[in-house]
């Protein structure tokens, strides 16, 4: 049984969002402009490895990738264009992952609190200048939030019928097959095949029936390239381990959840406080452990061989890009306040305070979901964001890209489960200054050079 039933997604809503979605979207894409981290990256890895597809249709040589993904999607893309879209028609069809993005999370938020909440718990996310850029620009990340929020969300409001568990395993094989790294998003399908199963082999039937589609896919690329990603790009991003992702993602939640955090604490009884606290400094005692000094890596010279910026991106320092084991922690605002903030033996004092609050913060809103009769969905959805952070502790580069739209997503979710009923205008105060903070952002570094960067061109 679904744990909440909100009823059918009233279609104005839909048609309101698609209305905003192309006013942000559409004119930005015609308009051209670039000169962002996402347009580079379009133009440098995804549209080149498009064409290379394209061209050695219908056999493309998948282990001579020119993007650190798996290929699912420019596999899509690399059809559409063999059948004669133009790059232009391409990037509209891409963008349509971000307005489904934008679907997905707000159906399930509106599953546990109603449509009209639900959109303002979402927006934040909806508008963060990596959603935006991501539908902007043609990248992966739209698309992979779309199915990886697809594939938590059916196991997180609960199997309806069986059906459910073999979508779920279909979406998580699909999510990996747009970005290998995003395997834990079957985490919340394999706790509820394993909670719901009844006998021991039941249990254990459901399990294989939901991973093993997409454990399959990422053990076959991984046999293919020989390790996590394509050989090309195994020097930049490939690692043994990484735990200053650890750090950051705790600190990405304290940084957004500090909006949330004067309505969090005002509805926590005395012993949530308690655990809130605990969770605090347990928070920044982990956050201490690893380096989180501002570092940034450059890729090496052979991986941008035959991209646009090939002698623009400056020397790569040999002592820096050595293979795997070495990290780099940059790319973001956040990284960009750490780097101005004071460090303590390698240690961003920045980064390490905003850990301890957000893990107060997500130990306020399970605390919330749990009294509100919704506390498995949090702790399943939890279990998830800590596979997200396992996931990234593998690669070498900790861009703040990887991070954000996760941690505004489930921020969302959980405000959503930790409020079926009540109005709270605290919390509605607090979104919506989240919400402006992300949109000014996206106004500033997505938005802007879409219209006054310089001209892309075509591919």
């Amino acid at each position: 049984m679904r744990e909440s039933h909100a009823g059918r997604a009233p279609w104005m809503w839909m048609l309101g969002f698609a209305a905003v979605f192309v006013a942000l979207v559409i004119p930005a894409i015609v308009a051209g402009g670039g000169g962002t981290s996402q347009a580079n990256d379009m133009m440098d890895y995804h549209s080149i490895e498009i064409r290379r597809i394209e061209t050695q249709w219908p056999t493309p040589d998948l282990r001579d990738a020119f993007t650190t993904t798996t290929p699912g999607f420019h596999l899509l893309l690399a059809g559409l264009a063999k059948l004669g879209c133009s790059p232009l028609a391409l990037r509209m069809i891409a963008a349509l992952a971000g307005f489904a993005a934008w679907l997905i999370a707000w159906r399930l938020a509106a599953a546990w609190c109603g449509a009209a909440r639900a959109t303002l718990l979402i927006a934040p996310m909806a508008v963060s200048p990596y959603v935006l850029g991501s539908a902007i620009w043609l990248t992966t990340d739209a698309v992979a939030l779309a199915l990886g929020a697809a594939t938590m969300g059916l196991a997180l409001v609960g199997w309806r019928r069986s059906r459910d568990a073999w979508a779920t395993a279909v979406l998580g094989a699909g999510t990996v097959l747009v970005r290998q790294i995003m395997l834990w998003c079957i985490v919340p399908g394999v706790l509820r095949a394993w909670m719901d199963g009844g006998s021991l082999p039941t249990r254990v039937r459901g399990v294989a029936r939901v991973a093993l589609p997409a454990v399959a896919c990422v053990v076959a690329f991984f046999l293919l390239w020989g390790g996590s990603m394509p050989p090309r790009f195994q020097p930049f991003h490939q690692a043994v381990w990484n735990p200053a992702a650890i750090t950051f993602a705790l600190a990405m939640m304290g940084a957004c959840g500090i909006f949330l955090l004067p309505w969090i604490w005002t509805r926590l009884n005395r012993a949530m406080r308690r655990g809130a606290l605990v969770a605090a400094v347990i928070g920044v005692a982990m956050a201490a452990v690893p380096s989180s000094d501002y570092r940034k890596v450059l890729p090496p010279d052979a991986q941008r061989v035959g991209t646009r910026t090939e002698k623009t991106w400056g020397p790569t320092a040999p002592h820096v890009v050595k293979g795997a084991g070495e990290v780099g922690r940059w790319g973001g605002p956040l990284w960009d306040a750490a780097k101005a903030a004071p460090v303590v033996a390698g240690r961003s004092t920045l980064l390490v305070g905003l850990a301890g609050l957000g893990a107060a913060v997500l130990t306020g809103l399970w605390s919330l979901a749990d009294r509100a009769g919704r506390g498995r969905s949090a702790g399943m959805l939890l279990f998830a964001m800590a596979g997200m952070v396992a996931a990234q502790c593998l690669n070498a580069q900790t861009f703040e890209r990887y991070f954000d739209p996760w941690v505004l997503l489930s921020i969302g979710w959980l405000a959503a489960m930790a409020t079926p009923h009540a109005r709270e205008r605290s919390l509605s105060v607090g979104m919506l200054l989240l919400a402006a903070a992300q949109i000014g952002m996206s106004m500033a570094v997505v938005l802007r050079p879409a219209f006054t960067g310089p001209a892309l061109g075509n591919w």
